[in-house]
């Protein structure tokens, strides 16, 4: 039986920052193979055919830095000063730890919202919030797990009257929260600067043409990203302490939108505790040399070690910019490609998952934008892997990288205290 499980899905983001969207997986908006911000990619209709089995839904609160300086005066800021005045105010000021647990009350909100709309055998959600809990689906349910892109959430550092060793006992009280509450990953770093891990430039590029010749510009008409300036393991920054803190409590390290160099020494971190190195959503150097890709060598060490790269759906990131001009769109053949690189690269598929990036700002497949598409990527695949791949790339691999990363080992102590929620107009601690 087909089963998929997806490393990076963003439904919360649009729940959170859409007003017109409620904390349910049934509300019915644009979707399509052209890129909209407002499309609801995992809405009900499209789960129910996906085949997803699990779903690590990523939770991102927007940067600070980005809203106010990424995104461009005109016209971005422009637009949303003019359309919702008090909403974009509101975003751009808001405490990240006070937003991050308003996303995950926002998609446990969503299970039983949805579910109450559910007949007969369709397929159900259930929230998971320890690994143990994946083997307890039923056939016709399909598992959410607390997944959590950029550090940032945690805070963007010392506050005024605090010190780093301050900021890092809170940081340690925010990770006891999130343990408790079943986050499974964390993507260590995103856009803008925060208080850990250096991250890549994010701005995509695509093909232009100038002076008669297509060449590859940056897609940064709206808005751009920004490339941190100082390395993994500066003194003024918690990087490595915030690793092997989540590595001892069995919370899992991704490393998408993290510099090379800081992905070599968490590498070496996660070989160090025996743990699984996660790069969710991600493509390849060999087609597309891009520092947020991953090299040869790294995909080997990946393997070795028995990490996981999750290969986004987007073409944007898994081919030359110039390559795209006059592109149909369509993705799987590209994705399938990748795929086979990787099995000839390093003997097998033990290290190959997928990483949808689906209801993030990810440009979709014009034969893949939704989840409920996703069939159509196996279907593909039986051309060139046989069942065992398949299943492997598409949920197994995920599933053996969750059993080793998530949770702490047999002896070591979890953080006291209650698992219930608490109030929400004053958030957690």
């Amino acid at each position: 039986m087909l089963r998929i499980a997806d490393l990076h899905a963003h439904p919360s983001l649009k729940m959170y920052y859409l007003p017109f969207l409620r904390a349910n997986f049934h509300a019915w908006v644009y979707n399509g193979p052209r890129w909209n911000p407002f499309a609801f990619q995992f809405q009900y209709r499209e789960l129910s055919r996906s085949r997803l089995k699990l779903m690590l839904c990523a939770h991102y609160v927007i940067e600070q830095g980005f809203l106010k300086e990424g995104i461009r005066a005109f016209p971005g800021r422009a637009f949303f000063w003019a359309a919702g005045p008090y909403w974009y105010w509101r975003i751009r000021n808001r405490d990240p730890w006070r937003a991050l647990n308003q996303m995950m009350d926002l998609l446990e909100d969503a299970v039983p919202n949805t579910n109450r709309r559910v007949r007969g055998d369709q397929p159900r959600l259930k929230m998971v919030r320890r690994f143990a809990e994946t083997g307890q689906l039923a056939e016709n349910e399909i598992g959410l797990v607390h997944a959590i892109e950029g550090a940032h959430a945690l805070g963007y550092g010392p506050t005024k009257g605090q010190t780093l060793d301050d900021f890092w006992r809170q940081t340690k009280q925010r990770l006891d929260v999130l343990e408790r509450r079943g986050v499974a990953m964390i993507t260590v770093a995103h856009f803008w600067d925060n208080p850990f891990v250096p991250q890549t430039d994010g701005t995509e590029w695509m093909p232009k043409v100038r002076h008669g010749r297509v060449v590859a510009g940056r897609d940064d008409l709206l808005f751009h990203m920004k490339r941190a300036t100082w390395p993994f393991g500066d003194a003024r920054r918690l990087g490595e302490q915030l690793v092997r803190d989540l590595l001892e409590r069995g919370i899992v390290v991704d490393l998408a939108h993290t510099q090379e160099r800081a992905r070599e020494a968490i590498y070496g971190l996660g070989e160090e505790y025996g743990r699984p190195i996660v790069v969710s959503h991600v493509g390849l150097q060999h087609f597309y040399r891009h520092e947020y890709n991953l090299s040869d060598a790294e995909i080997k060490r990946l393997h070795r070690h028995g990490g996981l790269i999750g290969l986004v759906l987007s073409k944007r990131l898994l081919v030359e910019p110039v390559k795209l001009h006059r592109d149909d769109g369509r993705g799987i053949p590209t994705l399938i490609e990748n795929m086979l690189y990787v099995r000839d690269l390093v003997g097998d598929v033990s290290c190959l998952a997928l990483g949808t990036d689906l209801d993030g700002l990810t440009h979709p497949f014009a034969d893949c934008y939704g989840a409920g598409q996703l069939p159509r990527i196996a279907e593909a695949m039986k051309g060139y892997f046989n069942e065992e791949e398949i299943d492997a790339i598409l949920f197994g691999n995920a599933l053996r990288v969750l059993e080793r990363g998530w949770g702490r080992r047999p002896g070591e102590s979890r953080p006291a205290g209650p698992r219930g929620k608490t109030s929400r107009k004053k958030g957690r601690k």
